[in-house]
């Protein structure tokens, strides 16, 4: 059997706003139908629609129900970006995506090491893993950039080292 409907990855919460909204509104119902059915008021409906960002997972569970949905966690596309762009998602102090939030990985990990900002690369490092962000810095060739981030990749790995070393495990 075909289901009638592909599945969504919603990866906001305007993203998952809008996916209720949608829904609502294929539905052919109204908040004031909708809230209540859902077991959630029509003040929350609308915020959650609007894509209101603390929201009660709970209530939102119920909301998504209500309206014949469920949520499924999915494995994320490898090199998909995020829908915040990488900069956000990784956490890094600069912006490096700011002006294309669908920027390749490749590029947007090339960009933070050519910048050389340590707490930045480390975050990247964080998110990406040593040995993909060492494989782009070997892409970065023989520059002033490349030798820095060659020595802040260096002193990256020596301290996973030696945190692997002191590593005492939970009893």
């Amino acid at each position: 059997m075909t289901p009638s409907h592909s599945p969504k990855v919603v990866r906001t919460p305007k993203e998952l706003g809008k996916a209720l909204l949608a829904r609502r509104k294929a539905a052919g119902l109204g908040l004031r139908a909708a809230a209540p059915a859902a077991g959630v008021g029509v003040r929350f409906l609308r915020e959650v629609e609007a894509g209101k960002e603390r929201a009660e997972i709970g209530k939102i569970l119920d909301a998504l129900h209500g309206l014949g949905l469920d949520l499924a966690i999915v494995p994320r596309t490898p090199d998909a970006p995020p829908a915040v762009g990488y900069s956000q998602a990784v956490g890094v102090e600069f912006p490096y995506d700011w002006s294309n939030s669908a920027m390749p990985a490749e590029l947007f990990i090339r960009k933070v090491l050519r910048a050389g900002r340590f707490m930045d690369v480390l975050r990247t490092v964080g998110y990406f893993g040593l040995e993909r962000v060492s494989r782009e810095a070997e892409a970065l060739g023989d520059s002033p950039q490349a030798a820095r981030a060659a020595g802040i990749l260096a002193r990256i790995y020596q301290g996973k080292l030696l945190a692997q070393h002191h590593h005492v495990p939970a009893p």
